[in-house]
C-alpha cells in the first residue's frame, strides 16, 4: 500500500473528506481519533502491511506520520 492509499484509508476511518490527511497532523488534533479508529487502524496495518501493532506502540505515536511509520508505510530516513 502506498502512502497516499494509506492516508485515504485513514481519511475514511476517521470520517474525513478524501485527501484531508497529509501525514503531519497531530493525533490529539484529529477530532475522530478514538478507540474505534485505533482498532480499525490496527486491522488496516495488519491486513495491508502484515505488521502486528499493539496499543502500547500506538500510544507512543503523536502524529499521523508516526502511524505511517508504525504500519511500515513510511520509513524513517537516517
Amino acid at each position: 500500500m502506498t502512502r497516499n492509499e494509506f492516508l485515504l484509508e485513514m481519511d475514511e476511518i476517521l470520517n474525513l473528506p478524501a485527501g484531508t490527511l497529509k501525514g503531519h497532523e497531530e493525533l490529539g488534533d484529529v477530532e475522530n481519533w478514538d478507540s474505534t479508529s485505533l482498532i480499525t487502524f490496527v486491522a488496516l496495518a495488519e491486513t495491508n502491511s502484515g505488521v502486528s501493532i499493539s496499543p502500547a506502540q500506538i500510544v507512543k505515536c503523536s502524529t499521523i506520520g508516526d502511524l505511517l511509520q508504525l504500519a511500515r508505510v513510511e520509513t524513517v530516513s537516517t
